[in-house]
């Protein structure tokens, strides 16, 4: 789905978000929307969605005392989703988008948001902290990569190959629900004790810095036809 947003000093950008879910969050999020008391702001939410982050990295760091606390987890990643996915929803919906503010506040609050989630699941019996702080590298590598590309196109990309925040998440609490039922498992690969969720948090990382890879040539590709090089003047 494409809308523009003002951005840039009043530079007219458009959004991206195709992603495998979007289409159903976005029903939902237009149902809550209406439904949200008119004293809650944009700012709350985002408020919200890093308080979601704080007890999902607590969670887990719990859980690896007592397995009880990836409830915790779990809530505060439905806390962080709704934050994060409903703050320029709400904005949009009432048409009190503030481009600039809020999209700086926005993503800034987003990489704290990642680096505590992160940072929680390599705490926690889940996987080694080497591992998430691998996947939360590659997770930057891509946000970046969606910054540039938005200064140098015009479009911004939150999704890329059909994944986006909201499949992030979805892949966590499948994984986090996988290790409350069932034992987890590990591997010796090299020399290395990994944990099955040590595993997905390498191709994972490997599946990131490869798209990341791909779209930065084929985005170099189009730029250099709309802006080609100039001889210099003798």
């Amino acid at each position: 789905m494409r809308h523009k947003i003002l951005l840039l000093q009043g530079k007219m950008v458009q959004r991206y978000h195709d992603s495998l879910t979007g289409r159903a969050e976005r029903v939902i999020l237009r149902l809550l929307c209406a439904r949200i008391p008119s004293w809650i702001t944009s700012n709350h939410l985002t408020a919200l969605g890093l308080f979601g982050a704080v007890l999902i990295c607590l969670g887990y760091w719990l859980a690896g005392f007592r397995m009880a606390f990836y409830a915790l987890a779990l809530f505060g990643m439905l806390l962080n989703w709704l934050g994060d996915s409903l703050d320029g929803s709400l904005a949009r919906y009432r048409g009190a988008e503030r481009p600039q503010f809020g999209f700086f506040l926005d993503h800034s609050v987003d990489g704290f948001a990642m680096a505590l989630v992160a940072g929680g699941v390599g705490l926690s019996p889940m996987a080694h902290f080497w591992c998430a702080l691998l996947a939360l590298a590659s997770y930057y590598i891509v946000v970046i990569l969606s910054l540039t590309t938005c200064l140098a196109t015009g479009v911004f990309k939150v999704s890329f190959g059909g994944i986006g925040p909201t499949e992030v998440r979805l892949g966590i609490i499948g994984c986090t629900l996988c290790a409350i039922v069932l034992p987890v498992f590990r591997f010796n690969i090299a020399g290395l004790s990994l944990t099955v969720y040590d595993v997905i948090l390498v191709l994972l990382s490997a599946g990131l810095v490869i798209t990341a890879i791909i779209h930065t040539m084929d985005t170099a590709r189009q730029l250099a036809l709309i802006d080609p090089p100039r001889h210099p003047r003798r």
